[in-house]
C-alpha cells in the first residue's frame, strides 16, 4: 500500500465518544482484514479526503440534504487543496483554485438551497433539488461560474461502471463525490475507498473493495463510514446506492441540454469532478 494514500482514516477518535471510536476501530479492523485478503492479488490502494471540520448537518431542514452535501464537498475541497503543493507534481499541482472559503453555518446551508432550486430541472412543488441544482451549486460557488464545468452529473447504466466512476473521479482529482442515494430521494458523500490492483489514479484494472460515505442527515449516523462493496450494492437503505427512481424534473438543462428524468431515472447518478 502506497504510504502517500494512507491518509486521514483515524484523525477523529479524540473528538468522538468511545462507543463511536470503538465502532470505528471495529471498521479499521475489517479495511484492514480485507485489504490484507486482497493483497494476494495484487497492491492495496486507499484514499480518504474526509476531514471533521468540513461536515455540515442538514437538520432541521428535512429538503436541504443536496445543499449540506456541496457545503460539506466545498469545506473538504477548501482544506484539502493547499495539501496539494506538497504532493508530488502531477496535473492537481496546475489547478485553478477554488475560491470557496469553508463555512459550516447553516444559513450558508440554506443559501446553497436557494440557489441550486433557482438553477435545477426539477418541479417547484418538489421538495429539494435535483443532480443539477446540486452541480450547479457546485461550480457557481467553488469556482465562481455556473459553467466552471469542474463538477458534472453523470449517469451509470449498472451499480458497477457508477461505483468504478466514483472511485476514479476521488483517485484523480482528490475532490469528493456525490451519489444520488435511497432511489435519488437523498444526497450523500462519498469520501474515499480502498481498492486492489492497478493504483486507480492511472489505470482502470482495480477491483472496489469498498468506500468511505457521509451522510447530511443525522438521525443516519453516517460520518466517514466504512461500507463494504456488497453493501454498498445491495445492504440496508441507508447505505445502499441504489438507481434513481424521482420522475420529477421534467425540464431541459441549460448547461448539458439534457432532461433529467430522462437523463436519470433508472440510472445510478453521481456528481462527480471532471477536474
Amino acid at each position: 500500500m502506497a504510504d502517500e494514500w494512507r491518509r486521514k482514516w483515524a484523525r477523529a477518535g479524540l473528538a468522538r465518544s468511545l462507543a463511536v471510536a470503538n465502532l470505528a476501530i471495529v471498521a479499521a479492523l475489517l479495511v484492514a482484514g480485507a485489504a490484507q485478503a486482497a493483497a494476494k492479488d495484487g497492491a492495496t490502494w486507499t484514499l480518504d479526503v474526509y476531514d471533521s471540520r468540513a461536515v455540515v448537518w442538514q437538520d432541521p431542514d428535512g429538503s436541504a440534504c443536496t445543499s449540506a452535501a456541496v457545503q460539506t464537498m466545498l469545506n473538504l475541497v477548501a482544506y484539502e487543496f493547499p495539501a496539494e503543493y506538497m504532493a508530488p507534481p502531477d496535473a492537481r499541482a496546475s489547478r485553478t483554485a477554488p475560491q470557496w472559503r469553508a463555512d459550516t453555518s447553516h444559513g450558508m446551508t440554506e443559501t446553497l438551497l436557494g440557489y441550486e432550486r433557482a438553477n435545477m430541472t426539477m418541479l417547484a412543488a418538489s421538495a429539494g433539488t435535483d443532480p443539477h441544482g446540486w452541480r450547479n451549486a457546485l461550480n457557481y460557488y467553488g469556482w465562481g461560474s455556473i459553467n466552471a464545468d469542474v463538477y458534472r452529473d453523470s449517469a451509470y447504466a449498472t451499480f458497477d461502471a457508477a461505483a468504478r466512476a466514483v472511485v476514479t473521479s476521488l483517485s484523480r482529482s482528490h475532490r469528493p463525490v456525490g451519489i444520488l442515494a435511497r432511489s435519488g430521494g437523498h444526497a450523500q458523500v462519498v469520501t474515499g475507498f480502498v481498492t486492489a490492483g492497478r493504483d486507480p489514479r492511472v489505470g482502470d484494472d482495480f477491483t472496489i473493495l469498498g468506500v468511505y460515505v457521509t451522510d447530511p442527515l443525522r438521525l443516519a449516523a453516517l460520518r466517514d463510514t466504512w461500507v463494504s462493496l456488497e453493501d454498498w450494492r445491495s445492504g440496508a437503505t441507508t447505505v445502499r446506492f441504489a438507481p434513481y427512481l424521482q420522475a420529477d424534473s421534467p425540464y431541459r438543462d441549460g448547461i448539458d441540454g439534457a432532461v433529467g428524468t430522462a437523463e436519470w431515472y433508472g440510472k445510478w447518478v453521481i456528481v462527480d469532478a471532471v477536474r
